[in-house]
């Protein structure tokens, strides 16, 4: 007989606390005594690079990590995007082509260039680019295509760059919230023309706020310094950029310092960190996967593994025609950090609005003229203004993707007995699923 779930009456599954598996950020005393010999030898401006400081450190094990050539530090990850367009060339009036499925920090950067954002469809299973659907959307006003790796899964570089190379365009790669994702066993943010992570808490390598630009072209480097660092631009060998320095052609994006000394701690257990969050996400993904009606979520060849991302698939035929919400009511009830990652239930910061730009009022426009404001911004003639607005992008307008789809939690710190009381839950649930989907709750 069935062990009676706990939304019905029945004990919990899971008993242990998360607290004590899935601290993020993970900061301690070696981050306080960096920072407070900072603060006691007076040196918290970064507007003169010390060789031997955080900020070049930090460059220097981001450059060791990644295995790129060239890394440069900046104030937030918003700002090492647009000093990464900047660096590809990209100048008012062009076109960048992004996903409209993403955080609003994305565009910005595009829109700081004071260029158009030109939004594509995704793909179902990943929700990255849909490379097909980034073809139709080159005009000759396209300069560049701003990749996104969604949470864990990388875009299909393969199909990306060949189009790139095909129209000769440039490639910015948004690694914010993948990093240590991996495309063939390459370094996502490292295969296009420029690349950038965050250092925001919560992001895999954290510092409080901050960002990293990386590129392995040295025109690409060189320009994107020239956008805010000028204090960098005397150190280079190449007499045009040198003779920058000085000026600048953004405002300042430097990193601070005591940033910089705290994501230079974090540097030293990233490799660490990383692999014991990985592993527990493929423990639990495999275990869970197991048990009758669950299974590991479609991924492609290019990706390592199906359970990366933290999500787990379920066949409501196996589990008494269940709905995704009352199996997450369910599994929550048992104790589950478990939510929907269903496009309905997303949402742009500070915001009710579902995370799909192209319907938000600065694109799609409202009855309060919100939608003219950007072009009054871009000055873009209304001829070359891309279309945006509900029924432009059918699969990001697709509420439900990914269908059948439940978020697992991530776990920072070795968590096999978590592991095995989330086996519990889940199988505790698939064996009364039938009932359970007859039940009202």
């Amino acid at each position: 007989m069935a062990e009676q779930l706990a939304i019905l009456g029945g004990k919990l599954a899971i008993t242990l606390d998360h607290k004590d598996f899935s601290q993020w950020p993970i900061y301690g005393e070696e981050e306080v005594e960096v920072v407070s010999k900072l603060i006691r030898e007076d040196k918290l401006s970064s507007s003169h690079p010390d060789p031997e400081g955080p900020i070049v450190k930090l460059e220097q094990a981001i450059m060791k990590r990644w295995g790129v050539k060239h890394a440069l530090a900046h104030s937030s990850g918003t700002a090492a995007l647009r000093a990464a367009l900047f660096g590809v060339g990209v100048l008012p009036g062009d076109e960048v082509i992004v996903q409209s499925a993403v955080h609003p920090f994305n565009c910005l950067p595009i829109i700081g260039c004071d260029a158009v954002p030109v939004f594509a469809d995704i793909e179902p299973n990943g929700l990255t680019l849909d490379p097909k659907d980034v073809e139709r959307k080159i005009t000759p006003r396209t300069k560049a295509i701003m990749v996104v790796h969604w949470h864990g899964m990388p875009a299909d570089m393969d199909a990306i760059m060949a189009i790139a190379r095909k129209h000769n365009l440039k490639v910015v790669e948004d690694n914010c919230v993948s990093q240590g994702t991996t495309h063939r066993g390459r370094m996502c943010g490292t295969i296009g023309d420029a690349g950038a992570i965050s250092l925001q808490d919560g992001k895999l390598t954290s510092a409080g706020e901050g960002g990293v630009f990386m590129t392995n072209d040295d025109e690409v480097y060189m320009r994107a310094a020239s956008l805010g660092h000028y204090e960098r631009l005397r150190e280079f060998d190449y007499p045009k950029w040198q003779g920058v320095s000085g000026f600048s052609f953004g405002e300042k994006y430097r990193i601070a310092t005591i940033t910089a000394a705290i994501g230079v701690v974090q540097m030293k257990y990233w490799s660490e960190r990383f692999e014991v969050r990985r592993e527990n996400g493929r423990k639990l993904g495999r275990a869970i996967s197991e048990i009758n009606g669950f299974s590991a979520p479609p991924v492609p060849d290019y990706v390592e593994s199906p359970y990366d991302r933290g999500n787990i698939v379920f066949d409501p035929k196996k589990l008494g025609g269940i709905t995704r919400e009352k199996l997450i009511k369910a599994l929550q009830a048992e104790g589950a950090k478990v939510s929907s990652p269903a496009r309905k239930d997303t949402r742009i910061p500070h915001t009710n609005l579902v995370r799909a730009l192209h319907m938000h009022p600065v694109f799609a426009g409202n009855e309060h003229g919100t939608g003219d404001i950007l072009w009054e911004v871009l000055g873009t003639p209304e001829k070359d203004r891309p279309k945006y607005g509900k029924g432009t992008l059918p699969v990001t307008e697709d509420m439900e993707l990914p269908y059948n789809t439940v978020h697992l939690p991530i776990m920072t710190k070795p968590a096999d007995p978590l592991i095995a009381q989330y086996e519990k839950a889940f199988d505790k649930v698939a064996m009364n699923a039938k009932d359970l989907a007859k039940a009202s709750i």
